[in-house]
């Protein structure tokens, strides 16, 4: 029984890294039609194969403690540093995968806890195990986390002084964190003020279950698992500023992305040809402007994962 839920959290993982990559347009994100120099749609592609073993290790760790009944998940943090590295060894762009590996590495253990220990799996109860996870994680999983993201090493992150953490690219970075007792728990927490990655992964994934049924509506409503890829992803992106954009283009440029894929969403839902094709000019406009908003490709991401396992949607 449990061998099949780590088959299918596996699958709907992939699925969904390689889906979320492929679905077209996404305004400013890589898809079938845009690249970037350090990152193309088959980085993408071949990061979703590599991080998969690295979800099955956790899954089993997940099992091991369910059966238990224990809610601490150890390996945590090292999921995440072996899907940075799994990927960069396998492609040469940049970081590709820090998000999503962030965000799949709460949520892969909270689906298949909630199973183990309620026999089904609801929202309500997910968003709960997840809190209770992610609580649990540790200074190890901290340590691990600082080092995924030196090897993915985002060009977006800036410098931290004068902070309860210590900056990512502080040499005594470890000394630090065991010294301070650091959690990854706490070092989310802090980045969750900005970041939405960071924010989702400790308030009980509120913002991937908002994509869920978004995506849920959309695939209802058009049948089309593309579309309603996008459309999720452009609804959360009217609703949430991208750190990524944040960090590289400043809090005008963010409000402007967002307040324009509100004003699509919008046409879209009234007049679909006429909105769609004017997605299409915004997808242009921020690909030429290098404006990326990754995170918000990242909550997509988990939202399609969910979605996938919880039969919701189907290709």
């Amino acid at each position: 029984m449990y061998i099949s839920t780590i088959e299918r959290l596996l699958t709907s993982s992939a699925a969904a890294l390689i889906l979320e990559a492929v679905a077209t347009p996404k305004p400013g994100n890589v898809h079938k039609y845009h690249s970037y120099e350090d990152m193309r749609l088959e980085h993408f592609i071949v990061s979703a194969s590599a991080s998969i073993w690295c979800f099955r290790k956790l899954l089993i760790a997940t099992l091991n403690s369910g059966l238990r009944r224990e809610t601490y998940v150890p390996g945590i943090g090292e999921t995440i540093l072996c899907c940075v590295r799994n990927s960069r060894e396998w492609h040469r762009g940049g970081n590709v995968n820090l998000g999503t590996s962030t965000i799949f590495s709460i949520l892969l253990p909270s689906i298949f806890l909630t199973e183990i220990m309620y026999g089904k799996v609801s929202l309500e109860t997910l968003s709960s195990m997840s809190k209770v996870i992610v609580g649990k994680t540790t200074v190890d999983d901290a340590v691990k986390y600082y080092e995924a993201i030196r090897v993915a090493s985002p060009r977006y992150l800036g410098r931290v002084n004068n902070a309860p953490i210590p900056d990512v690219y502080d040499e005594k970075y470890e000394f630090k964190i065991r010294s301070n007792n650091i959690t990854l728990h706490y070092v989310l927490k802090y980045a969750s003020t900005e970041d939405v990655v960071s924010r989702t992964c400790i308030n009980g994934l509120k913002e991937v279950i908002e994509g869920y049924r978004y995506l849920e509506e959309f695939f209802r409503r058009y049948g089309d698992i593309n579309n309603a890829i996008v459309l999720t992803y452009l609804k959360l992106l009217s609703k949430y500023d991208d750190f990524i954009v944040l960090r590289k283009h400043g809090k005008t440029v963010s409000s402007y992305v967002k307040n324009r894929a509100s004003k699509i969403i919008k046409l879209i839902e009234e007049d679909f040809d006429k909105g769609f094709n004017l997605l299409k000019e915004f997808d242009n406009e921020l690909f030429v402007r290098k404006i990326n908003p990754g995170s918000i490709a990242d909550l997509t991401a988990a939202s399609i994962v969910l979605a996938l396992f919880m039969g919701k949607v189907k290709v």
